[in-house]
């Protein structure tokens, strides 16, 4: 008997070691989820007609429900997505975790696990899926009962996969769904608190006094404006085509060559002209909003010109006659350059993707 004890406590120490291991391990990643509690909806906006804010979809997420009735807002800390009444509706709300340079390496061959928290307020038809596009691990939900549910999902990344993605879908009419967070990390355990392998904010700008080149994980906002491509989806949902669009549907860079920048003036009427403002490049925005154009001017003024008309020219046995004639105009001579401009200093302006 003391024999057999002595191997059962074995086992129970070889047990907890594993699961220490794991939990090691998993702690030493990154949460590849972006946004991950739904904090950042830099797309919501002040509807002037109702006076209500409206969203469009959280950063770094693709949202899709085109049918009537499809709402996506922020309720209290939770992201809210209400499916449209239509007949065979889908709604599909994802976000790609592979969006980092040298993904491949960090991920391909790993095991990568995740975890949804939700809220279902009536009986719905929903699935939520990890996938690498060529295997997948996924909860399906048929007819559950409104509750609570915390969705944890595992998979071990394909050696050849070229994407990989979380994504919440349902074909239930009218279904309200409430996602509290997702979070996903490599290892076989996944930790709600690990910092982002996002470090700051997708579609922040920076700038640099030293270089041309831009760092990996930023787009250079100093070129002609292109379109971005399908690797950059969550920035896409940032600048939400607040730019342009190009021929792929997908949003445009703003190109900033060129040009300084000035605080949004918000109504303050510091820029009197800010109603005035007009859309960069191919852009759809106008007005005081955040990434308008305003072009060069002087501030309107006049000039003095010392000279007096008094004073007479005694022409022989003509009639005296003034110095100049008041009744036409003149102008000073042009001086200056191209441009009206302060003393700067030209620096690399970019975008933050990753």
């Amino acid at each position: 008997m003391m024999e057999n004890k002595q191997i059962l406590i074995a086992q129970n120490d070889h047990s907890v070691k594993d699961d220490i291991d794991k939990l090691i391990y998993a702690l030493q990643q990154y949460n590849l989820v972006y946004n991950y509690n739904f904090l950042y909806f830099s797309n919501k906006f002040l509807d002037p007609q109702t006076q209500k804010i409206n969203y469009k979809h959280p950063d770094g997420w693709i949202y899709n429900d085109g049918g009537n009735g499809a709402q996506i807002s922020l309720d209290g800390e939770t992201c809210r997505i209400v499916t449209s009444y239509d007949q065979n509706p889908t709604m599909t709300f994802k976000q790609a975790l592979h969006e980092f340079p040298r993904w491949k390496s960090i991920l391909l061959g790993k095991p990568v696990t995740a975890k949804v928290h939700l809220s279902l307020s009536n009986n719905c038809d929903l699935s939520v899926t990890l996938s690498d596009g060529i295997a997948s691990s996924c909860k399906h939900f048929q007819g559950e009962e409104a509750g609570d549910y915390i969705v944890e999902l595992h998979l071990d990344i394909n050696a050849t996969a070229e994407k990989l993605y979380i994504e919440i879908k349902s074909t239930s009419i009218s279904a309200v769904i409430k996602i509290t967070k997702a979070y996903a990390n490599l290892g076989n355990i996944a930790i709600e608190n690990l910092p982002c392998i996002v470090n700051g904010f997708i579609g922040e700008r920076k700038q640099y006094i030293s270089t041309e080149i831009p760092p990996a994980t930023e787009l250079s906002l100093c070129e002609e404006s292109v379109e971005l491509s399908d690797s950059y989806s969550r920035l896409n949902s940032v600048l939400n085509n607040k730019f342009g669009t190009g021929k792929n549907g997908n949003s445009l860079l703003p190109d900033m060559r060129g040009y300084f920048s000035r605080a949004w003036d918000n109504d303050s009427t510091t820029d009197p002209d800010a109603a005035n403002r007009t859309a960069l490049g191919k852009g759809n925005v106008s007005g005081d909003h955040v990434g308008t154009v305003e072009e060069d001017q002087y501030k309107q003024h006049d000039h003095q010109l010392k000279f007096n008309i008094n004073g007479q020219v005694i022409g022989g046995t003509s009639a005296p006659s003034t110095i100049i004639n008041i009744t036409s105009g003149s102008k000073t001579e042009k001086s200056g350059g191209a441009e009206t401009r302060g003393k700067n200093i030209s620096e690399l302006y970019t975008i933050k993707w990753s």
